[in-house]
């Protein structure tokens, strides 16, 4: 009977050490439940919306919002029209002409006007080694033409160069009431508003501006602007300097 003995304790130890575990663990899991419980509820953070995405701006620059800055743009050079009947500004006979198709109603054509083309005149123009050719396109439709009417409606008072100047220096406000708009301004330019408007009324130069184009079509102009130097083309907005390298490339013998 002495061996039972050693083999009750031994038999007994697991359970007791079976029921501390059990116990332990329920008592943990109670901490962690009363924890839980008494804790602050996290709130349920607000999604915050994306940002919209954002696009590139397609305003005037600032230096185009003012009045009529002109009412002679480089009133000193030559200016007329070419056999075809398109504008020119400089010398008929100088070696290189920088030809630019533009629309009114273009941002890019807005800002070469604006910010470039005074450059290339003053540089190349005034010093007579080359000419500047104005073509019309009217690829954003009746509004361009309208202002490509209103331009050669100005020529009649030898102010279209002067008036190319100010509607693409209001091109973003000629988008809406576009013809009282560009009567208004054509008035500033000294311009009288009644011969003007029947010059529109009467549509005197919509056959015209719309040979212009098409023809441009033709010659494979489909962007907006475009410039045709020699035997060379650029498309878009361009740097000074690049249009420095190409007029002397064509200016080579």
């Amino acid at each position: 009977m002495r061996s039972a003995k050693p083999i009750s304790i031994i038999a007994s130890e697991p359970c007791i050490w079976i029921r501390n575990t059990r116990m332990q663990r329920l008592i943990w899991l109670s901490l962690l439940m009363i924890t839980a419980c008494a804790a602050p509820i996290a709130a349920t953070p607000t999604p915050t919306p994306s940002p919209a995405p954002t696009r590139a701006s397609t305003s005037t620059p600032t230096t185009a919002q003012a009045e009529p800055l002109t009412t002679a743009y480089f009133p000193d050079l030559p200016r007329g029209r070419t056999a075809e009947g398109y504008h020119y500004l400089g010398n008929p006979d100088a070696p290189v002409t920088i030809t630019v198709y533009s629309d009114f109603l273009c941002t890019s054509c807005a800002i070469h006007t604006l910010d470039v083309e005074p450059n290339l005149i003053e540089t190349f123009v005034q010093t007579g080694q080359a000419r500047l050719v104005y073509r019309h396109l009217l690829q954003l439709g009746e509004r361009s033409e309208l202002l490509a009417e209103a331009s050669e409606c100005a020529d009649e008072h030898g102010l279209f160069w002067e008036m190319r100047r100010e509607i693409y220096a209001r091109y973003n406000q000629l988008y809406f009431n576009t013809r009282e708009t560009v009567i208004e301004l054509a008035a500033k330019l000294g311009i009288p508003s009644e011969s003007f408007r029947a010059c529109l009324d009467m549509h005197t130069y919509r056959a015209q501006v719309q040979a212009d184009y098409i023809a441009a079509v033709a010659e494979g102009i489909y962007a907006r602007p475009v410039f045709r130097i020699g035997n060379e083309t650029l498309i878009g907005l361009q740097r000074f300097d690049l249009f420095t390298q190409v007029i002397a490339r064509v200016a080579q013998p």
